[in-house]
């Protein structure tokens, strides 16, 4: 079987690379994926815009549409009409996600309980919806926004203000010349992920998504900056209640409307009170959500999908030895300097500088989204573009292991005003991380961008000289086996003794304890390392070889 995805991010990574593992899959090829995904060897990309022409070419045995703006335009329809096998909501049944206002008619329609709301046309009846609905209210574009247009606000200034950047500066165009006034219940969300068709329906495993940009949830919604599962918050007798009082009835809406719904649900809900409401639809994977579940899902992934799309989930279940596996999984976003607002792009991306031990490589990976090819390096160096730019994601025996795997990958990976939140999942674990951890993950950031570098020769223990590595200099170092430096004042690369011929073999390469200070132990050659020559026409054996007595006088040791 070959099997198409259809998207550009990281959520399309992950699921690609996990229908990958199927016995049943030949090929998987994402359209058109990005130039992180491209580098995964199971993957193929093709760099063309996703029609429903374009991907007829592709002679598909299954296609699965992965992102909510083709599936609201009706993409999967007109695949379906030419007879091909796919994945994804029709347009009817995808509008759940591309109008709030009709998911919210929809679920109080099935008697499911969500915060009360207004649908407002006009930024006058929004405001009066606030008067209505009294504060805090959650300020909602009816349409799309990459999940990044919901406003929480607590007074009347930041409410005009978002209603005003909704409606009248058209922040997210046609999206918002309606927005949703929702009553703000105060309590942690969660969201239920089924893969369904008309014959059945399964529960994904259970993911906590951070939204926003800061720690311990302050600052502005994006479209999501980490996620762990299972969700902690969601034992057994919480799960049974939400799936009665949400999950049965909107699946037997959808049924009862004859949609034919063959493909993802996401259900977001929040919990108040052990009372869980739901507030909104995705009718496709979250995004990181997907990048914590597909790992913990065991069995015949890529079957049970083929099966879905063809109306026949329920035969499959049994024969793709569907389950959820008893471990946790932990996903970190790094993304551009200024996002979710106004964000960098063309930073380049440096990944796995260092050479990660067997066992962070076997429990985490890299899921790419906003990144493109360097088309200025002759390497296959990337750039950001967008504003999330890859996740970091890693699974193990427990909650803690998984979330240490996953922020150790991610400090392997650097661009130039990278962010991310360090509290998914629990407290802040980097410096832990970097100070007894077993990986190597020097800390240029703090720095600028520079580390000094002290030169000791091995035998003597005399230390030589003085410089300073940014990540290029030291990866010359680890590559060639001779202390390469970063010249502050030409700002290029060069090589002790590369001239001369008198370079500097690395024989010990130490890192003090913050990663932050490199000490290369080298073999001095015989002919020096200084470059200032003796009356004799011979280099200085050392820089360092004067020293200051108690009467700061300069010392002349013998340079030899």
């Amino acid at each position: 079987m070959t099997v198409l995805v259809v998207g550009t991010g990281a959520r399309e990574h992950a699921l690609a690379a996990r229908v990958a593992e199927s016995s049943q899959v030949d090929r998987v090829t994402v359209m058109p994926g990005n130039a992180g995904i491209a580098r995964d060897q199971r993957l193929a990309c093709v760099d063309a815009q996703p029609t429903a022409e374009s991907i007829q070419e592709q002679h598909a045995d299954l296609i699965v549409v992965g992102q909510e703006h083709l599936l609201v335009r009706g993409l999967v329809d007109r695949l379906r009409e030419r007879g091909r096998l796919v994945l994804g909501p029709g347009e009817t049944a995808a509008a759940l996600e591309g109008s709030k206002e009709h998911a919210k008619r929809f679920m109080q329609q099935q008697g499911v309980q969500t915060p009360e709301s207004r649908a407002c046309t006009s930024p006058e009846e929004a405001r009066r919806a606030v008067d209505e609905l009294g504060l805090p209210v959650a300020i909602k574009p009816d349409g799309l926004s990459r999940s990044q247009g919901v406003v929480v606000v607590e007074s009347l200034a930041r409410a005009d203000a978002a209603i005003a950047a909704i409606m009248t500066e058209r922040l997210y165009g046609d999206a918002g010349s309606t927005v949703l006034v929702e009553r703000a219940v105060q309590g942690p969300e969660a969201s239920i992920t089924l893969l369904m068709d008309e014959t059945a329906w399964l529960r994904l495993p259970t993911v906590m998504t951070y939204k926003q940009i800061g720690e311990g949830g302050s600052g502005a919604n994006t479209g999501g900056m980490g996620a762990v599962s299972p969700n902690p918050l969601l034992d057994d007798e919480l799960l049974r209640r939400i799936e009665s009082e949400i999950v049965e009835p909107v699946v037997a809406g959808i049924r009862s409307a004859g949609w034919h719904y063959r493909g993802f649900l996401d259900i977001g809900i929040v919990i108040a009170d052990r009372q869980p409401a739901a507030l909104e639809f995705n009718v496709r994977l979250g995004d990181p959500d997907a990048q914590v579940m597909m790992p913990l899902i065991d069995g015949d992934l890529a079957a049970l999908l083929a099966a879905a799309a063809a109306g026949d989930l329920k035969g499959a279940i049994e024969s793709a030895h569907y389950a959820v596996r008893r471990q946790a999984a932990c996903a970190v976003v790094a993304a551009s300097g200024g996002y979710p607002g106004s964000y960098e792009r063309g930073n380049r991306v440096v990944t796995d500088t260092v050479h990660a031990d067997g066992e962070l490589a076997r429990h985490s990976r890299l899921y790419f989204a906003g990144v493109a090819g360097d088309t200025e390096a002759a390497d296959e160096s990337l750039v950001t573009t967008r504003g999330r730019v890859l996740t970091a994601a890693a699974i193990a025996d427990d909650a803690a292991t998984a979330r240490r795997f996953a922020y150790t990958r991610l400090m392997t990976t650097h661009f130039d005003g990278m962010q991310y939140r360090r509290d998914i999942g629990g407290p802040d674990i980097s410096a832990t991380i970097v100070e007894e951890g077993t990986t190597l993950l020097p800390q240029f950031q703090k720095r600028g961008g520079l580390l000094p570098v002290v030169v000791q020769d091995v035998k003597t223990m005399n230390v030589l000289m003085l410089g300073y590595a940014n990540r290029r200099a030291f990866e010359a170092t680890l590559d060639s086996g001779f202390a390469t430096f970063w010249s502050t004042s030409r700002s290029e690369l060069w090589m002790k003794g590369e001239t001369s011929g008198n370079r500097l073999p690395i024989r010990e390469i130490r890192i003090d304890c913050d990663q932050d200070a490199i000490l290369y132990l080298v073999e001095a050659p015989a002919g020096g390392v200084c470059h200032t020559r003796l009356p004799d026409g011979t280099h200085r054996m050392r820089c360092f070889y004067r020293r200051l007595d108690q009467t700061n006088e300069l010392i002349h040791d013998d340079p030899h």
